[in-house]
């Protein structure tokens, strides 16, 4: 009996000595063979379009990893934060467009309207009266930079008073001048009337005259306000030089 146990014994002894040679073989080439390996960085593209590079750390016990080292290809071109890699995140808002830009389109606007109101004001020579006039804008037609302007003027001096009725054409040049006046010029058909009177003593002389007449004018526009200047053929005794300030209104 006691053989039989003392053969037990060396089998277990035997069986112990093979299992112990695989945990000596690991113990004698360090724990470094032991250390997680990490993957290869992961890349994504960030809201801007840079790539974004992410070493991923070793996993805990549960087997997750954790995201450690984040670089930017290029730093400067753009700013990541925890919210640039979530899913579903909405864009942000555009910023309201600077003043410059909300002039110009304002601009813009008033060019391609259809329809204009304006008034002006200035002088005629030969023979000198002090004139007024209200003036439309529509268009543009044919052209891009051709308007149709009819109006009226009206003009009041010492011996001559005048109304007459225009129906004009201007073109928009496309140069600028001091960068922001537009020159412009026009033409167009005029039907005047003019009443001319004088007296001295108990005389008292008066005359109605009807002439049609052709304008042709040049002037400059800035925004809403122009000047010009303006001369009648075939039109006396109307005046023959005028000059206008004016503003349209709408």
């Amino acid at each position: 009996m006691p053989k039989v146990r003392s053969s037990h014994i060396h089998v277990l002894l035997i069986l112990f000595a093979f299992a112990s040679l695989p945990l000596a073989a690991l113990a004698q080439d360090g724990p470094s063979d032991l250390s997680f390996q990490p993957a290869p960085p992961i890349t994504f593209i960030s809201p801007s379009g840079a790539p974004v590079y992410i070493n991923p750390a070793a996993p805990d016990d549960s087997g997750t990893q954790v995201a450690e080292n984040v670089a930017l290809s290029d730093p400067g071109s753009a700013f990541l934060d925890s919210s640039s890699l979530s899913y579903g995140q909405q864009k942000p808002q555009a910023a309201p467009p600077p003043p410059q830009v909300t002039k110009v389109t304002r601009q813009i606007r008033q060019k391609v309207r259809r329809w204009n109101i304006g008034g002006r004001i200035g002088a005629g020579f030969s023979p000198e009266l002090f004139m007024f006039g209200l003036q439309s804008q529509m268009g543009p037609i044919f052209s891009p930079r051709f308007i149709l302007r009819p109006g009226a003027d009206f003009g009041f001096g010492e011996l001559t008073d005048m109304f007459s009725l225009n129906i004009e054409g201007a073109y928009w040049l496309r140069t600028q001048i001091h960068g922001q006046w537009t020159p412009y010029f026009g033409m167009g058909p005029s039907l005047n009337f003019i009443h001319q009177g004088a007296s001295s003593g108990d005389t008292s002389f008066s005359d109605f005259t009807y002439k049609t007449g052709f304008n042709v004018f040049l002037g400059a526009q800035k925004g809403k306000m122009f000047v010009e200047m303006k001369t009648s053929l075939w039109s006396d005794p109307a005046p023959v030089l005028r000059l206008f300030v004016g503003y349209n209104f709408f």
